[in-house]
């Protein structure tokens, strides 16, 4: 019965439980990035990140878990709007962002991925899902990036 509800269901609504579920490779479901910043040290990244933070999610306040400018460590959590692939109803995808900064470079990981439309749930393994926050992932890593350098011009 609930294959034919989604062969009906399909050209209607694409719903998450019936979509292709073909498992994503570890390489689909690293979302991790690392940035050069040539010319900038430690400080002026870890200072530029904060900085995109409080600019790019609601609260820097709320967002940030952990800071360390010694360290140039910084975690926090974000959420930004989501669509699987092949999905028509839209959600959410909330995450745990871990920036370590050193001089000249960032590696920016994306851990701890929930999927919502109606609850919130662990992200599933498949290829219709990491590959669109891949995606997601790397234009706010390019934004930070964007950020930072134009932070460092005066």
């Amino acid at each position: 019965m609930r294959r034919s509800l989604c062969v009906f269901l399909f050209p209607l609504l694409s719903l998450p439980g019936c979509m292709s579920h073909t498992e994503a490779t570890n390489e689909e479901m690293n979302h991790e990035f690392v940035v050069d910043f040539p010319g900038l040290q430690k400080q002026q990244i870890f200072d530029g990140t904060l900085k995109w933070i409080a600019k790019n999610f609601r609260s820097a306040k709320a967002v940030i878990e952990y800071q360390d400018k010694e360290s140039g460590s910084i975690i926090g959590n974000g959420i930004v709007p989501f669509n699987a692939e092949g999905a028509w109803v839209g959600g959410n995808l909330s995450f745990t962002m871990k920036v370590d900064t050193k001089d000249e470079k960032a590696r920016i990981r994306f851990i701890n991925l929930m999927h919502s439309t109606i609850g919130s749930e662990p992200m599933p393994d498949v290829k219709s899902y990491h590959i669109p926050a891949q995606k997601k992932f790397a234009d706010l890593v390019e934004s930070l990036r964007t950020f930072v350098r134009k932070t460092d011009e005066f």
